[in-house]
C-alpha cells in the first residue's frame, strides 16, 4: 500500500507548525534585543498582522517604547510575515 500521499499531507503541517515555532523565536529574541529583558514565548499571540503579548504593563510600555524598532527588525527577519502593530 502506498502511503506517500499521507506522508506529504502531514509533511505540510509539520512545516507550518515549525514556521510558527521559528516566528514566535524570532519575535521572542527581537524584543529581548530591544528591550534587554526576556520575554516568554507562551505570553505571544499571534493574529492576522498584529502580536499579541501577555506580561505586566511595565514591559508592554518598554515594548511601545521600542516598537517601530521592533517592527523594523521583524520586516528584515521575516520577509513573509508583515506585522502592523504589538499589543
Amino acid at each position: 500500500m502506498d502511503y506517500n500521499h499521507i506522508a506529504g499531507f502531514l509533511h505540510k503541517f509539520k512545516q507550518a507548525l515549525f514556521k510558527d515555532e521559528e516566528s514566535y523565536d524570532i519575535i521572542a529574541l527581537t524584543i529581548k534585543k530591544h528591550i534587554s529583558s526576556p520575554v516568554d514565548l507562551k505570553s505571544i499571540k499571534i493574529k492576522g498582522t498584529h502580536i499579541y503579548i501577555k506580561s505586566s504593563p511595565m514591559f508592554k510600555s518598554e515594548i511601545l517604547i521600542h516598537k517601530i524598532g521592533i517592527l523594523a527588525d521583524l520586516k528584515a527577519l521575516l520577509p513573509g510575515r508583515n506585522f502592523t502593530d504589538i499589543h
